[in-house]
C-alpha cells in the first residue's frame, strides 16, 4: 500500500518531485566535484530511473502520445474533420439506439426500491391479458405471504372535467398505490390509505403534474377546491410530482381512489363481480429474500385455490406471471426479433463507418511515409510507432464517440419536444450510456485503426489484402443498408396507399360503456335497440352495426392462436351482427351472411380460408373447436392489424352476453364530421349516467398511419446515413489509390497514355472487391429480409426493382465519389511527381 500511495503522490505532484530530484542531483554533483570525482554518471538516465521507481512511466508515455497525436491531427484539419464526421454519424447511430434501449429496458423507474417491485400479469398458454378481476386481486392480496404488499390500478373511460370539451384520462388506484411507490407531490398530499380507502369517504382526487400545469397553470390553490368529473363533485387533495412515472405506459390526468369507482361509474359492479368487464393491473413488493419465481409459484397455488371458487373464471393452466417491475418495459421473447433487426441495421452503419475510416487511415499513411521513415531511422522502434499511430486512432474514436453522444442527446431533446413524452422520462446519459460510448469508441479504434497502424508501422502499406477487404466489407454493408432501406420505405409507402379492405372514411364508432355501468344483457338489448332506432333517424345515416371488438379508436388488439399446418397463426376474431359487413364495406365473396344470434356458424376471411384449407372448398368446413361450420367467406380486412399483410380474420354472430360490451358503428352517406356531438347527446339522453366515447374511424386510421409515416422517416434517415457513409468511404479509397500509384500514373502519362487508360488503371483494382461486395451484400439483404416478411407487406423481399435500385444508387455514389481523385490523377505532372519520388 505504501508503494501505491507513493506512486499516486508522484502522479498528482510530479512537478514538485521533479524539482526536488533536480535539487538533490545538483547537490550530489557538487559534493562529487568537491571530492574530486568528475564522473557523476548519466544525468538523463538517472532521472528516468528515479521516475520509474517513483511513479508509472507508462502514464507519462501515454500523455506524450496523446499530446503528439493531438498536434498531428491539428495539422491535418481536413482529414481530422472528415474522420470525426464519419465517426460521429457511425457511432452516433449506435449511441442513439442504445440510449433508447437504456430508457425503455435498462433504466430503473424513479420509484422507491424498484428492485423489489414486480408486475403481475394473468396468463395461460393461449391467452394473455393485462387485467385481472378486482375480487381476484383482493384474494391474492389477502393470501400472499411472499409479497409484502400488492397494489393495483384500473383504467376508465375518459371523463369530462368541468364541462371542458377536451376529456381527461382517469385511473382508479388502490389507496396504497402512491405510498408503495414512494411518490412525492408538487402540492397537497397523495391518496391516504387511512383517510381515503372507503366507499363512504368524501370523493378525493390527485391531479397529474401535466394536467395541473395545462389546465390550472400550476396554481397551488387548486388543492382543496371542488372540481367535477362527469358532473360528479370531487375534492382535489394534491398534485403528483413531475417525476412520478407511469407503471403501465400511460400517464393519466387524474388519479381517484378505487373504492370510489361506483360513485363515478354509476351501476358498476366491477369491484364486486368477478365476471364484470374490465379489471385491474397488479403490482407487488417482494418480501426480504423472495425472488420473482418464488412469488410466481405462490400465486400459482393461489390461482388453483381461486379456481375452486370460480371454476368458470379461471382458464386451463392459468398462472400469474411475475416480471421485474422497476423498468418501463420487460423484454419479452416476441420483442427479440424486432430488437435484433434494429441492432443489425445499426451495426451495419457502424461497420461501414469503420471500413470507410480504415481506408482513409491507410491512404493517409502514404503521406506519412517520410515522417515514419525518419523516426525509424533515428532509433524509434516499430512498436513505438505502432503505439503512436493507434493512439491517434483512439483519440479520433473518442472525439467521434462523444460528438455522437452530443448529437444523440440533442436529437432526443428535439424529438421529445416534437412528440409527447412523459415528464418523468429523461434521456440524459447515465453511467451505462457513458460506458457504452467508451466501449464502442475502443471497438471502433480497433476496427479502423489496428490494421492500418500495423501496416504503416511495418511500412507495408502498399500491400493490397487489407485494402481489398476494406473495400469489399464497405460495399457489402452499404449494399445491405441501401437495399434494405429502399425495401422498407417501399413497403411502408405501399401500405399507406393500399386498400385496407374496409371502409372507414364515413363511419363513426360509439362505445356507450354499458358493461362498466352494470347493464344486464336484457337491459343492454333494450338500450341498444332504442339507440339504433334513434341513430337511424339521423340525417345521412345509412346503417348501424354492432361489433364486440372496438375498432380504430380505443381498446386493445386481441387475437387467438390456432395451429395451421404445424405453424401457430394469429387470428383476429370479432362478434358482430349481420349489418356489420355492409356498414364496414367488407364484401361477402362466398356463402351467406350470419343470422342474428346464430350459434356454431362462422365467416372467415379469404386469407384464412386459403391458409386453412388450401385448394379445398371452405364452405361447410369445421373450424375452431370443430363445433363451428364455415357459412361464408369475407374479403380480407386488416382492421386490427393494418401492418400485417398476412392478417386473417374470423367473425361469429354476437350473442346476448356480448351486447353489454358492444360498440356501435354508424355509417353515413356523406362526411360524418358534424355528427359526433349529436350522437353523444342522444346516448346521454337515453341514460344520463352514461358518458359514451364517440370517435371518427378515419381519425384512428390517421393516427395509425402517422406512426407508419414516422417509421418511413426514420428508415429514410438511416438510408441517407448509409449513402453518406458510402460516398465518404469510396472517396477516401479512390484518393488512396491515386496517391499510392502517383509514380506509375506519372510514368504512363509521360509515355503518352490516354486519360481513359489512366482512369482504368486507377479504378480497375476496385472491380473485384466491388463485385464481390455487391454479391455478398445482395445475399445478406435476402437473408435479413426474411425476418421482415410481415413488415414488407405488399412487396416481395426479393423485389428486383429494390435490389437494382440499391445497387444502382451505390454505383452512382461510387462514380461521383471517384470523380474528384480521378480528376486529380489526370492532372498529375510527370516531372514533378517523378522528382518527388
Amino acid at each position: 500500500m505504501g508503494e501505491l500511495f507513493r506512486r499516486l503522490r508522484y502522479l498528482l505532484f510530479h512537478r514538485r518531485f521533479n524539482r526536488e530530484l533536480e535539487d538533490e542531483m545538483e547537490f550530489h554533483r557538487e559534493m562529487a566535484a568537491r571530492h574530486g570525482r568528475r564522473n557523476f554518471g548519466n544525468t538523463l538516465r538517472l532521472r528516468e530511473q528515479s521516475r520509474e521507481a517513483w511513479g508509472w512511466t507508462w502514464i507519462d508515455r501515454l500523455l506524450q502520445d496523446l499530446r503528439y497525436a493531438t498536434r498531428i491531427l491539428w495539422r491535418s484539419p481536413g482529414f481530422s474533420l472528415t474522420a470525426v464526421v464519419v465517426l460521429t454519424l457511425g457511432i452516433g447511430v449506435c449511441v442513439l439506439a442504445f440510449s433508447m434501449l437504456n430508457v425503455i429496458v435498462f433504466k430503473l423507474l424513479p420509484v422507491r426500491d424498484p428492485a423489489s417491485l414486480v408486475r403481475l400479469q394473468r396468463r395461460s398458454p393461449e391467452i394473455i391479458t393485462p387485467d385481472t378481476p378486482y375480487p381476484s386481486f383482493l384474494f391474492y392480496r389477502d393470501h400472499t405471504k411472499t409479497l409484502s404488499a400488492m397494489f393495483a390500478a384500473m383504467g376508465a373511460p375518459a371523463m369530462e372535467l368541468d364541462s371542458d370539451l377536451q376529456p381527461v384520462s382517469v385511473n382508479f388506484v388502490t389507496a396504497n398505490y402512491f405510498t408503495e411507490l414512494g411518490a412525492n407531490t408538487a402540492a397537497g398530499r397523495v391518496i391516504d390509505p387511512l383517510r381515503d380507502d372507503a366507499a363512504e369517504t368524501p370523493p378525493t382526487a390527485v391531479l397529474s403534474y401535466g394536467l395541473w400545469q395545462r389546465r390550472f397553470h400550476g396554481n397551488a390553490s387548486i388543492v382543496g377546491r371542488v372540481i367535477h368529473l362527469n358532473k360528479k363533485a370531487v375534492t382535489v387533495v394534491g398534485v403528483i410530482a413531475k417525476a412520478f412515472p407511469s407503471l403501465h405506459g400511460q400517464d393519466p390526468d387524474v388519479f381517484l381512489p378505487i373504492k370510489q369507482q361506483p360513485y363515478f361509474v354509476e351501476g358498476s359492479t366491477a369491484l364486486t363481480d368477478v365476471f364484470s368487464g374490465g379489471g385491474v393491473r397488479m403490482w407487488g413488493r417482494m418480501g426480504p429474500g423472495v425472488t420473482a419465481k418464488m412469488a410466481e409459484q405462490e400465486l400459482l397455488e393461489l390461482t388453483n385455490e381461486l379456481r375452486k371458487q370460480y371454476p368458470k373464471l379461471i382458464w386451463d393452466k392459468e398462472y400469474i406471471r411475475s416480471d421485474p417491475g422497476g423498468h418501463q418495459t420487460v423484454m419479452q421473447p416476441e420483442m427479440y426479433r424486432a430488437f435484433a433487426m434494429i441492432a443489425a441495421l445499426v451495426l451495419l452503419i457502424f461497420i461501414v463507418a469503420c471500413a470507410n475510416l480504415g481506408g482513409l487511415m491507410m491512404a493517409r499513411g502514404i503521406t506519412r511515409e517520410h515522417e515514419i521513415g525518419i523516426r525509424i531511422a533515428i532509433g524509434a522502434s516499430r512498436k513505438r510507432i505502432f503505439r503512436q499511430l493507434f493512439t491517434e486512432s483512439l483519440l479520433l474514436a473518442l472525439i467521434g464517440a462523444f460528438s455522437g453522444l452530443a448529437l444523440t442527446y440533442t436529437g432526443l431533446r428535439i424529438l421529445s419536444a416534437l412528440f409527447p413524452t412523459p415528464d418523468w422520462v429523461s434521456f440524459a446519459p447515465d453511467w451505462r450510456v457513458l460506458l457504452f460510448v467508451v466501449g464502442i469508441a475502443v471497438t471502433a479504434a480497433i476496427l479502423f485503426g489496428l490494421a492500418p497502424a500495423l501496416q504503416i508501422a511495418r511500412q507495408r502499406q502498399r500491400g493490397t489484402i487489407i485494402r481489398q477487404i476494406l473495400v469489399g466489407a464497405q460495399i457489402a454493408a452499404s449494399c445491405i443498408l441501401l437495399i434494405l432501406s429502399g425495401l422498407l420505405v417501399h413497403a411502408v409507402l405501399h401500405l399507406l396507399h393500399s386498400d385496407p379492405g374496409f371502409g372507414y372514411e364515413q363511419v363513426i364508432g360509439i362505445n356507450p360503456g354499458l358493461d362498466s355501468h352494470g347493464y344486464t344483457p336484457e337491459a343492454a338489448r333494450a338500450y341498444v335497440n332504442e339507440l339504433k332506432g334513434r341513430l337511424l333517424g339521423l340525417p345521412g345515416v345509412t346503417s348501424v352495426a354492432m361489433s364486440k371488438i372496438s375498432l380504430l379508436g380505443n381498446g386493445y388488439t386481441s387475437y387467438m392462436t390456432v395451429d395451421i399446418g404445424g405453424h401457430p397463426v394469429n387470428i383476429y376474431p370479432n362478434w358482430v351482427d349481420p349489418e356489420f359487413f355492409k356498414t364496414m364495406e367488407i364484401p361477402l365473396v362466398r356463402g351467406r351472411n350470419l343470422l342474428p344470434r346464430e350459434t356454431h356458424a362462422v365467416i372467415v376471411s379469404e386469407s384464412l380460408a386459403r391458409k386453412q384449407w388450401p385448394g379445398l372448398e371452405p364452405l361447410g368446413q369445421k373450424f375452431g373447436d370443430q363445433k363451428d361450420l364455415v357459412v361464408g367467406v369475407a374479403g380480407n380486412a386488416r382492421i386490427k392489424a393494418l401492418n400485417d399483410g398476412d392478417a386473417v380474420e374470423a367473425y361469429w354472430a354476437a350473442q346476448p352476453s356480448d351486447i353489454t360490451s358492444t360498440t356501435l358503428l354508424v355509417k353515413t352517406a356523406g362526411a360524418p364530421d358534424g355528427l359526433p356531438p349529436m350522437i353523444k347527446s342522444i346516448v346521454e339522453t337515453l341514460d344520463p349516467k352514461l358518458f359514451p366515447y364517440v370517435w371518427l374511424l378515419k381519425s384512428g386510421f390517421r393516427d395509425y398511419t402517422q406512426i407508419l409515416e414516422n417509421t418511413v422517416l426514420a428508415v429514410s434517415l438511416l438510408g441517407m446515413v448509409a449513402v453518406l457513409m458510402a460516398g465518404v468511404g469510396i472517396l477516401g479509397l479512390v484518393a488512396y489509390a491515386v496517391s499510392q500509384r502517383t509514380k506509375e500514373i506519372a510514368i504512363r502519362i509521360a509515355l503518352g497514355a490516354k486519360p481513359l487508360h489512366v482512369l482504368s488503371v486507377v479504378l480497375r483494382q476496385f472491380l473485384w472487391p466491388v463485385l464481390i461486395g455487391a454479391i455478398v451484400g445482395a445475399a445478406g439483404t435476402a437473408a435479413v429480409s426474411q425476418l421482415l416478411r410481415k413488415i414488407l407487406y405488399g412487396i416481395s423481399n426479393l423485389d428486383p426493382a429494390g435490389y437494382a435500385g440499391g445497387i444502382g444508387v451505390l454505383i452512382a455514389i461510387a462514380a461521383a465519389a471517384a470523380l474528384l481523385p480521378a480528376r486529380r490523377a489526370l492532372r498529375v505532372d510527370p516531372v514533378r511527381a517523378l522528382h518527388e519520388e
